[in-house]
């Protein structure tokens, strides 16, 4: 992950003004208009047969980890992607969708069903949600276990605040299934020297959007 920027202010920065892509479906051989709409910003789930489907994005930015199609492939279990040389797609990234996965592309073209354009402004108060804090998997990196030692607290990465796990240090979550750090208020009690897991998760991502349909029932419709 990329090192977390300097600390910010809760109150100028729990709100977030996100452009996200909107999600659609195209069968073969309505290539060109797929085409056309991950160029206005979208993103475009291709079946190219009933049991082949890739989904196309923009290509992301060299280093950009916060790039929402990067992070549509990262919520489909994928962590690389192609990009196209040649044909309507050259120059766009694409993965190839997993079996297990359709379900959820499928779902995704629902959701957006109802907005008409290939992007959607959206506000979210992250104060207001904190579902990434909940349920998840936070890996710590070596950059992390630098940060808290040199603010003195490199016991964040022992327990009972962190864990191995399968040659990995990971946070631990309390029996409720939110993050140790995350106060009644939604507030992380480490927020300035977080994990770059934590800095890096950008606000109306796939990821973010299943989070909070998944932990708070909450649907972009």
């Amino acid at each position: 992950m990329l090192p977390s920027g300097p600390a910010r202010d809760y109150r100028s920065s729990h709100v977030s003004t996100v452009v996200r892509p909107i999600v659609r479906s195209y069968k073969w051989p309505h290539l060109e208009r797929a085409a056309s709409w991950v160029k206005a910003g979208g993103h475009a789930v291709v079946w190219i047969s009933p049991r082949k489907a890739r989904l196309v994005f923009a290509r992301p930015r060299k280093g950009d980890e916060s790039d929402l199609g990067w992070w549509s492939a990262l919520d489909l279990g994928r962590s690389e992607f192609s990009v196209a040389r040649r044909g309507p797609f050259s120059g766009m990234a694409f993965i190839r969708v997993p079996h297990d996965c359709y379900g959820i592309v499928r779902e995704r073209v629902a959701r957006d069903s109802s907005h008409p354009g290939a992007t959607r402004e959206m506000q979210l108060d992250c104060l207001a949600c904190a579902a990434c804090c909940k349920d998840n998997n936070v890996e710590i990196e070596e950059p992390d276990l630098e940060r808290f030692a040199s603010a003195g607290r490199a016991d964040l990465a022992r327990p009972p605040y962190a864990r191995r796990d399968d040659g990995k240090i990971v946070l631990v979550l309390r029996k409720d299934k939110r993050c140790k750090h995350l106060a009644d208020d939604n507030r992380c009690g480490i927020y300035a020297i977080r994990p770059d897991a934590c800095s890096t998760f950008p606000a109306g991502s796939e990821c973010c959007l299943s989070a909070r349909e998944e932990e708070l029932g909450i649907v972009d419709r």
